[in-house]
């Protein structure tokens, strides 16, 4: 692997600005280094140290390089494993043009306008793309609410886009799903923190709302939200207060639900003549995307191509969650 960093002691000393200053400038420092994202990965290491795979241990040591990637055996299972193990470009080829199929990415390119560009097929820009959107998802761990908040159900479309070769079962189940609504619940506050998660069927239900409750807004939170049963319904004993929003109008020209609005409807559009809508069971991936573009880029294409990648980075689960939703062709919710 290319050295990247010279200064281990200055990078890993960083305050929050400086780093962000360097992800700025990580995309030119990795041209000028000649180095791609396989070699960044290790870069992660310093921030956030690989677990075993196979028991998630953190009391591992290096065990050697191979192929120039630094190995790593677990002290408690035995495990040995790369640095790349799990993340988004393990077992990847064609390393080297990963940076740019992210910059072709965030330029909003078509998957054959990336793939023509890179050098790679059609189906490998379709996987490189869900790799890294698998990456993603994982950023919702660092989402929470503060303040006013708004929450709004957003009902979609059933997808099984790009499925081919299904049986007649297959084909009355997708038929039945197709009759259903997908249900979002989309969470937003005033500071610019959002959240959609694909929740269920047909609509948003109390146990879904709590959960949020309970794991992502702060108990002196304001909750606004639409005058549904199932919000009217939430056991918000630990918020301040809460606030139903009737026929979309606003409370003393304060509370509303101005700001979810907005972005659910952004959101819907982007799918559905962006990308003519997508598989369902990649629906969350999408969101994340949406996500990020929002809260965590800067809509200046060098800078964001940093970011981008070092928040892919950070996840070394998202090969397994890549591959699993790459194997299963419909929908599978999770607690």
């Amino acid at each position: 692997m290319k050295q990247i960093i010279e200064d281990v002691e200055e990078y890993i000393s960083m305050g929050k600005q400086e780093n962000l200053a360097f992800l700025d400038n990580l995309y030119n420092l990795l041209l000028e280094k000649e180095a791609d994202a396989v070699d960044y990965q290790e870069v992660k290491t310093l921030s956030a140290a690989p677990l075993c795979p196979n028991c998630e241990s953190s009391n591992i040591i290096k065990n050697g390089r191979q192929q120039g990637q630094q190995l790593y055996i677990c002290k408690d299972c035995g495990r040995n494993f790369r640095v790349t193990t799990g993340t988004f470009v393990y077992k990847i080829q064609k390393r080297e043009k990963m940076l740019g199929y992210i910059r072709c990415m965030l330029e909003d390119k078509t998957l054959q306008q990336c793939a023509d560009e890179v050098g790679i097929s059609l189906p490998t820009s379709f996987a490189w793309r869900h790799r890294i959107l698998a990456a993603l998802r994982s950023f919702d761990n660092n989402v929470n609410f503060f303040g006013i908040i708004e929450l709004k159900q957003l009902l979609m479309e059933y997808s099984e886009k790009g499925r081919r070769k299904r049986n007649a079962m297959d084909k009355l189940i997708a038929k039945i799903r197709r009759l259903q609504k997908v249900a979002v619940l989309a969470t937003q506050d005033r500071s610019g923190n959002m959240l959609f998660n694909v929740v269920g069927f047909q609509k948003v239900r109390q146990a879904h709302i709590e959960k949020i409750l309970t794991t992502k807004i702060s108990k002196n939170g304001v909750i606004c939200s639409d005058d549904d049963e199932e919000l009217r319904n939430i056991q918000a004993k630990e918020l301040r207060r809460k606030e139903l929003i009737k026929n979309k109008k606003s409370k003393n020209d304060l509370y509303g639900l101005t700001a979810i609005e907005k972005h659910t409807g952004i959101f819907v559009n982007w799918i559905n003549y962006k990308f003519k809508g997508v598989a369902t069971k990649y629906l969350q991936s999408y969101i994340m995307w949406y996500i990020i573009k929002h809260k965590y880029l800067l809509k200046k294409l060098i800078e964001d191509v940093g970011r981008m990648l070092n928040l892919a980075s950070s996840d070394r689960q998202a090969w397994y969650v890549y591959m699993e939703l790459r194997l299963n062709p419909i929908l599978i919710l999770k607690d």
